[in-house]
């Protein structure tokens, strides 16, 4: 139980400075409201889910250290949902609903691609 603790907190810290370092870089290119870095990492994370998820899933080192960890990490779901609450105390309706629909949408898509790339692969 110790070690797959340690590769979860292990995957999980390099997602996390990944994200921390990317995001605000990502950001910083658009001068806009809309939380550009946060989207792009959503969707990048979402696209190597779909890649790699069912095929790590088979050895349960791998996906503690890359799904659960630093994917889970990468990905937040609860930085997506503070962004929205932002934009929506903004009133930046555009913006709320153009990533809501967007992430969820281009995620759903991702994930299809990741999945298909890796069967062409197998």
């Amino acid at each position: 139980m110790f070690i797959n603790i340690l590769l979860v907190s292990l995957g999980g810290a390099i997602g996390a400075v990944l994200r921390f370092s990317v995001s605000p870089q990502i950001d910083k290119l658009f001068s806009s409201n809309f939380p550009y870095g946060i989207f792009l990492v959503n969707i990048i994370g979402c696209f190597f889910i779909g890649l790699l998820g069912n095929k790590l899933s088979e050895n349960e080192s791998l996906r503690l250290l890359f799904i659960v960890g630093f994917l889970g990490s990468l990905t937040t779901f609860s930085t997506f949902a503070f962004d929205n609450y932002n934009l929506l105390n903004l009133r930046s309706y555009y913006y709320l609903f153009a990533n809501l629909i967007l992430s969820n949408f281009i995620g759903i898509i991702m994930v299809i691609i990741g999945t298909r790339t890796i069967k062409l692969f197998n």
